[in-house]
């Protein structure tokens, strides 16, 4: 049998914009209430105006900034508010979609992505770990059956969580452990354990960023 092969996802200009804007931010490169202006920042990046604009958009669909009928917009810094808003609301929702989970048929989807992520361990691969982290949140979203719970959770979820060290070793292995144990928890189908894992894990999430954030 043939193995089957991942596709390579190109990024659009509009997608790596978006990317680079919404790191800085993250990482407090642009502070709350600093204006971004469309004309500069497509100079700066040395792009047009189009994929700026779409990037803008994207990144007020995240709550990263607010749009300005005059080009420009301003952004909604990184603040402990924002970040404690943020994880009680997935607390709320992803805890319940992997109890919801536990009920799924098929666990193959889980199974992968978990095993995609020992891979990256494996090899000391911290950077790509950040997208084996989101397929692993995606697959417990998709595997709930709520799509309206799926369409929210993906709507809040901002890069790599808003951890701006989730590429660290450290970081990395912490993650992983608790996915484990979360993982596990779903094929056992233990709806208590799992929902007390995710809640944990989450947690530690965000007094992690919260710690990062002071420094």
């Amino acid at each position: 049998m043939a193995t089957k092969l991942k596709q390579i996802k190109i990024e659009t200009t509009s997608e790596q914009v978006t990317s680079i804007l919404r790191n800085a931010i993250l990482r407090n490169q642009y502070k709350d209430g600093e204006a971004l202006n469309l004309n500069e920042v497509a100079a700066e990046l040395g792009v047009s105006n189009t994929p700026v604009r779409a990037a803008f958009q994207a990144l007020a669909n995240d709550g990263l900034i607010q749009l300005r009928p005059n080009k420009g917009a301003v952004v909604n810094g990184i603040t402990p508010k924002r970040i404690r808003d943020y994880y009680q609301v997935r607390q709320i929702l992803e805890s319940h979609a992997a109890v919801y989970a536990c009920d799924a048929e098929d666990m193959t989807a889980l199974e992968e992505a978990f095993e995609d992520a020992e891979a990256c361990i494996r090899d000391e691969n911290w950077a790509n770990y950040k997208n084996c982290n989101h397929a692993f949140h995606q697959v417990i979203w998709d595997m709930c059956g709520n799509d309206k719970m799926t369409e929210l959770m993906s709507s809040l979820w901002i890069s790599s969580s808003r951890s701006v060290n989730a590429s660290e070793p450290e970081y990395v292995r912490c993650a992983h452990e608790e996915h484990k144990r979360i993982f596990e928890a779903i094929l056992k189908r233990d709806k208590q354990l799992v929902y007390q894992e995710m809640q944990s894990h989450l947690v530690r999430s965000m007094n992690d960023v919260l710690t990062n954030l002071e420094k």
